[in-house]
């Protein structure tokens, strides 16, 4: 009898752990926020991911920030440049992995040849962090010392808004 509990308090664990990818959070697999890209999420910090963010905050709020048309053409322009050079460079990225495994596939491995491609496929990685942080320090540079102010402060409110928080100084009716 004992032996019968056991063996079911071992399927009904066993059971919960296969199933408890089903019931995972919405969004922890790829969320397609940007077609090639194999999808963003929010946990996905990557350099791209906050140009693009902070360009389209920026965007959103251009009216009240105070943009002038040189400067939203300009961030938009960036946007635009950065976007293209990604799809390029991924693609790019995922032709040498294929020729890598390709590569491995063989019977016989030539060490010299796939250690060129990883080589290959790792300076394009490094060249697009580059482009992706070198776009992001351009996009804050475009704004005055007053309209970065103004999106710090604008940020602040919108992330208390999504929140549904008072400030820490507002007094409860």
């Amino acid at each position: 009898m004992k032996h019968i509990i056991v063996v079911c308090i071992i399927a009904c664990c066993a059971l919960a752990v296969a199933s408890s990818p089903l019931f995972a959070e919405e969004g922890m697999g790829k969320c397609n926020f940007m077609p090639g890209r194999g999808g963003m999420c929010e946990k996905k910090a990557d350099h791209e991911g906050m140009f693009l963010h902070k360009a389209s905050f920026i965007l959103k709020n251009a009216a009240e920030l105070g943009l002038s048309d040189d400067q939203v053409e300009k961030i938009k322009a960036a946007e635009y440049s950065l976007k293209k050079s990604v799809i390029k460079e991924d693609a790019d990225i995922e032709s040498l992995a294929l020729d890598i495994k390709e590569a491995l596939r063989k019977d016989v491995v030539d060490l010299n040849a796939v250690n060129s491609l990883v080589d290959q496929k790792y300076a394009i990685k490094a060249q697009k962090t580059k482009e992706d942080i070198a776009a992001y320090a351009n996009l804050k540079a475009l704004l005055t010392k007053d309209q970065h102010k103004k999106m710090k402060e604008i940020w602040g409110s919108k992330g208390k808004e999504k929140m549904g928080h008072k400030g820490m100084h507002e007094e409860k009716e």
